[in-house]
């Protein structure tokens, strides 16, 4: 027979209301958010009857659990700091989910103290934070990071630092991401044949609307990535490898080949540093346009999908582990489809 007996913990203020019980031998003391006080006006020890009633109908309903052979969480799970676990567990269980870092940056920043208990996490709290994240993210992000949160609340579940997981009935809204601008194969012919302060940043940044690399790829890129005509390289970001045969534009700006070793492109050492000189070469080319290098990449898939490539061949090219982040490309190849479309001859 199982029985739930009442706890004080006598403080200064008041007395703290625990539940006191044995499973198989083991003890647990189970702390509540219930207290009594000391005041002896009649207003205090009304509010003290009443909170005696709801211990009472908690105390009820655990036992009754405890009957039907409910094992309690852990007693030492109260000891549990949630920022180490998380850090284990990504440890525990490798991921590519590189956002990782970045949602337990955004936790620390939220609960401002060095340690959060395990137990301090409840769907209150997960309430607030999920608040938190969208009045200082925008578009998918959000979503995605409390997304990733609550995928380790669901192993520390499993682990049985909860009953449940407090994130399973929390909804947040995937907003739609900020619109990236991107080229139209006028604005790129346009572009080859304007003239830019730096002819590096010009070669470069033409090179990656045609092949879809990263600033941080194409400033590492070497003759030795390059052979008969196709690009072989691991990118910086994902460590996913690609490898594909390069267009012809892409080749006319990459000029002669040198040294294996040697780097294709004389680049600005910072990204900020070859966005200042694209935004000057864009604008002075009369392109009305927020373009920055990122937008080369946007514009090589959104080309790709406006010609009919399948979504699986422009992943690869890409460099992307999956056709999911491609939904973001399909509406800003809207335009390109309706000039297409509308290059169909009349019967």
């Amino acid at each position: 027979m199982i029985h739930v007996i009442k706890k004080e913990r006598k403080g200064k203020k008041g007395i703290a209301l625990c539940f006191d019980y044995r499973v198989n031998g083991v003890r647990y003391v189970e702390s509540t958010d219930l207290h009594l006080y000391y005041a002896t006006d009649d207003a205090t020890k009304q509010l003290n009857k009443d909170t005696l009633m709801r211990f009472e109908i908690r105390r009820n309903k655990l036992e009754a659990k405890l009957l039907q052979g409910y094992i309690p969480l852990p007693a030492n799970r109260q000891k549990t700091d949630f920022f180490k676990y998380f850090e284990e567990h990504f440890i525990t269980y490798p991921t590519r989910e590189r956002r990782a870092v970045s949602v337990l940056k955004k936790l620390k920043a939220f609960h401002k103290k060095e340690q959060l208990p395990i137990t301090s996490i409840d769907e209150s709290f997960l309430e607030k934070f999920k608040s938190f994240l969208e009045n200082h993210l925008t578009g998918e992000t959000p979503h995605n990071y409390f997304k990733l949160l609550s995928r380790v609340l669901h192993y520390a579940t499993k682990d049985r630092l909860f009953d449940t997981n407090p994130a399973a009935d929390i909804k947040i809204k995937r907003l739609e991401g900020i619109t990236k601008n991107v080229l139209t194969m006028d604005e790129l012919r346009l572009l080859t044949d304007f003239e830019c302060s730096n002819d590096g940043v010009k070669r470069a940044f033409l090179f990656c609307c045609f092949t879809g690399l990263r600033y941080c790829d194409v400033s590492r890129l070497q003759w030795q990535h390059i052979s008969d005509g196709k690009l072989t390289m691991v990118q910086a970001k994902t460590k996913f490898k690609v490898e594909f045969d390069l267009h012809d534009n892409a080749l006319f700006f990459m000029g002669i080949a040198r040294d294996p070793q040697q780097l294709i492109f004389d680049l600005p050492t910072t990204l900020n540093g070859c966005n200042k000189v694209l935004k000057g070469w864009v604008l002075k080319a009369g392109i009305d346009k927020k373009i920055t290098w990122h937008c080369g990449r946007h514009t090589m898939a959104c080309l790709l999908i406006a010609l009919g490539v399948n979504d699986t061949a422009i992943s690869k090219v890409l460099g992307q582990t999956s056709t999911k982040h491609l939904r973001n490309y399909t509406k800003r190849a809207d335009f390109n489809l309706k000039s297409a479309i509308s290059k169909i001859p009349l019967l």
